[in-house]
């Protein structure tokens, strides 16, 4: 999609389609600007038509075509709705085979979402579809405002990372293996000159990794250990990203219900979100240290999978009790927040679509956040907040850590009761973080995918999770 600016006014711009967002609160007193716009294309807003609620649309038939979209009331538009307008807007007009469409920026503060509004709408999940149904693409975006050729590059990075990590989450599981993961993640490092390590399990069983390592122990297909290093400074400190990567998680031996298991593709959503971050600070040249670890496996049931009762030793040198098979991705998990720290990462946050029951908690409209230190925390909720994804912080008490009590071992991978199962899947990963580290934890098993479409979305992986992060390393 080309991406320009302009400064003419609405009736001189040439375009297909222009797109004018209103609030509300303006459907019964127009803005002068748009107001006169409207009367020459011989139209008169009706209130009784088009009310301005969020994501209401009505197209008019002039030349060029009008959009209007409501984006419901002032006081509640924020940056995550400013980019989900702007999806919406072209969702609508991808359905008239619109090419060109021009967006009036008015309304909006950071003009640049429209960019990455506009690109993760259009997105479409149908890969692997032969026919000739698929929606047209906008094939030129013109902003009407100031946007800079920086800002505008920058959006469209985002943009990129953003639609990369749903492409991939997208894809099925026997296109999308361990090793084409880490094939990748090479594309990625010679492109960007990263740093990369890739330990496959017999090493990592020899280095000590070997709650990693039992998870892979049913399939056939071989496991790694991803490691990527953006290091611009020595002096300065390191922020490490760990994002869990089980290419397919059938539950192993405590195995899952059929009834949407060709879903669990997307259980590798946390590693495509953090090898697709360290990629944009590497595109961005940003001037911090980042290193990614990503435990890249497949969580199936077999010959020589683990069973629910066995123990594993970890990294960190602690044994664990594995339960509940199903409760893999804490176990890949420890080893790799072990190695991102011993490789010098003080400030780590990790991504993974780590439990159903954070679905159950708060849906698909939000991020659970769990963490050891509350000023790192409140960057992160803040981080979201700047870059429209929502978080909603979860505690950690003391009392929790009761709940992982095993008799046979150091500690269990799931509580013996169901309750606070978000909350002891964090409980587990903090006994693996020093406590002079600074640690979050994002649960995105709800934010990384969408059971149905959105007005300003289509259905299936949404690319959570790197908008944050970057905002974060800006920061930090």
């Amino acid at each position: 999609m080309k991406v320009t600016t302009t400064s003419l006014p609405l009736e001189k711009i040439e375009c297909e389609a222009l797109v004018i967002p209103l609030f509300e609160e303006e459907v019964k007193t127009v803005p002068e600007t748009v107001k006169s716009f409207l009367a020459k294309c011989n139209f008169t807003i009706n209130p009784a038509e088009f009310s301005g609620k969020l994501y209401e649309t009505f197209l008019i038939s002039s030349n060029p075509r009008v959009l209007l979209i409501g984006t419901g009331k002032k006081e509640d538009f924020d940056n995550r709705l400013a980019r989900n307008v702007a999806g919406a807007a072209i969702r609508r007009l991808e359905k008239s085979k619109i090419k060109s469409v021009a967006f009036d920026s008015r309304i909006y503060s950071q003009p640049e979402v429209i960019i990455e509004g506009a690109g993760i709408g259009e997105f479409d999940q149908g890969i692997y579809k032969t026919g000739k149904d698929k929606p047209s693409k906008i094939e030129e975006l013109i902003i009407c405002g100031k946007l800079s050729l920086e800002e505008i590059k920058k959006s469209q990075a985002v943009l990129e990372s953003t639609n990369w990590i749903r492409s991939l989450v997208t894809e099925p599981a026997n296109h999308l293996t361990p090793k084409i993961m880490v094939e990748n993640a090479r594309r990625i490092a010679r492109e960007f000159k990263l740093e990369i390590e890739v330990i496959d399990e017999k090493e990592a069983k020899r280095r000590g990794m070997n709650a990693f390592a039992g998870i892979s122990q049913g399939s056939h297909q071989p496991s790694f250990m991803l490691v990527l290093k953006y290091i611009v400074d020595k002096k300065k400190p390191i922020f490490g990203v760990v994002g869990k990567g089980i290419t397919f998680d059938s539950g192993g031996i405590s195995i899952k219900p059929s009834e949407k298991m060709h879903e669990m593709k997307l259980d590798m959503a946390g590693a495509a979100t953090a090898i697709a971050f360290i990629k944009l600070c590497a595109q961005l040249k940003l001037k911090e240290n980042i290193i990614v670890v990503a435990p890249l496996t497949e969580n199936l049931p077999g010959g020589g999978a683990l069973k629910p009762g066995d123990v594993v030793r970890s990294l960190a040198g602690k044994t664990i009790e594995v339960i509940n098979t199903d409760a893999e991705g804490r176990v890949v998990l420890c080893d790799a927040l072990t190695l991102v720290q011993k490789l010098g990462a003080t400030k780590i946050v990790d991504l993974a679509t780590l439990t159903g029951a954070v679905i159950v908690a708060l849906g698909s409209e939000a991020t659970a956040l769990l963490g050891n230190k509350q000023d790192f925390a409140d960057l992160v909720i803040k981080s979201g907040a700047e870059s429209g994804e929502r978080m909603w912080q979860l505690p950690i008490y003391p009392e929790h850590k009761e709940m992982l009590k095993s008799d046979v071992a150091d500690l269990a991978n799931v509580a013996p009761s169901r309750g606070a199962g978000v909350i002891a899947g964090a409980v587990f990963l903090q006994e693996f973080i020093d406590p002079k580290n600074s640690w979050v934890h994002l649960d995105i098993a709800g934010t990384a995918w969408l059971d149905s479409e959105k007005p300003y979305m289509s259905k299936g992986a949404t690319g959570v999770g790197v908008r944050t992060l970057l905002k974060l390393i800006e920061q930090i």
